[in-house]
This record gives C-alpha cells, structure tokens and sequence, in this order.
C-alpha cells in the first residue's frame, strides 16, 4: 500500500501522538509493509515549525530516519505536481502541492485537515 503523509501526521508520527488506527499505517510503513512518500513541501513545514519553536523534535534526526529507510520516501515538488495544481481546489497552497502528490502518486493521504478529507479529491486515511 502506498501513502503520501501531511505536516501534521508525520509529527504526529514523529513525537507519539497519532491515533491508533494511523500509528498502524506507519508501523506498516516501518516494517516494510507499506510506503510512505513524504512530499518536500512536508518537510520544509517540519523545519519551519521547529525553526519557530511550535514542535520539539531534532530536524536532523528526522532527515536521517527518512534517508536511511527505505520506506519512507521523500518526493520532490515537481512541473507535474505543479500541473495539476489549478485542478485542486483548496485554499491553501501547501495542501494542494499535498494533494496533488497525493493524486499523481495514486495514494491514500495520512491527513486529519477536514477540509481535505471531505473535498474528496483524494482518498484519506485518519
């Protein structure tokens, strides 16, 4: 199964704070059942929120945990995302680069926004 995460459910992963039935996405993800691509956009919301001390986590060891599985995919905000872009209609930006990874992918997204679980654009699991 492959998944695509949001900003709130990788720190949600990240620091133990995930509901069950989404921690066990990600344990699938962590025993190789499962892949979890992680778009760019994600991570740089991750430094962001450190930067300005919203989360308490170590930025670098998250950027290792991710460059040494296999499972846990960084992707890349590209012309394709940005294509479809227009077709997503969201208000905010990050979550339409979101989605659209989402789409393009053809994978479920890890979001709690219920704004994005009720437009339908894509399936979600939370």
């Amino acid at each position: 199964m492959s998944y695509v995460t949001d900003t709130h459910a990788l720190v949600g992963y990240t620091v133990g704070t995930l509901p069950a039935r989404v921690d066990k996405v990600f344990q699938d993800v962590e025993s190789g059942e499962s892949t979890a691509f992680i778009p760019t956009i994600v991570l740089a919301e991750c430094l962001y929120l450190v930067e300005n001390k919203k989360i308490d986590i170590d930025f670098n060891e998250l950027l290792n945990r991710i460059q040494t599985s296999r499972n846990f995919v960084p992707t890349s905000f590209n012309l394709q995302v940005l294509r479809l872009l227009p077709e997503i209609r969201l208000s905010e930006l990050h979550d339409r680069i979101i989605v659209a990874t989402s789409k393009i992918l053809n994978a479920k997204l890890i979001t709690k926004d219920k704004l994005i679980r009720e437009s339908g654009i894509v399936e979600t699991i939370w």
